[in-house]
């Protein structure tokens, strides 16, 4: 009877262990919009203002805009407002 013992406690041990190891894997992993969000962040200039010591509110909102990793490297481009449809 000891050994069933035994065995049950060693492979609720195993899993307990695997799920563990599964769980950390899953927090380590960097989702790639939040890399993204980093990558444009710190090459804003923005970050670079408030990395040397500029608090201002346009300069955080400023780093707030560049945290969209879809405007990286993104210029726009002026439409007339009601040009030609047809």
């Amino acid at each position: 009877m000891q050994t069933n013992t035994t065995i049950a406690r060693s492979v609720v041990r195993v899993a307990v262990a695997v799920t563990t190891i599964v769980a950390l894997g899953a927090c380590a992993s960097i989702p790639k919009r939040a890399w993204a969000n980093g990558e444009a962040m710190s090459s804003s200039r923005a970050y670079r203002a408030v990395l040397s010591g500029d608090n201002s509110f346009r300069t955080h909102r400023r780093l707030q805009q560049s945290l969209d990793p879809r405007r990286l490297n993104y210029s726009e481009v002026a439409f007339p407002a009601f040009g030609d449809w047809w």
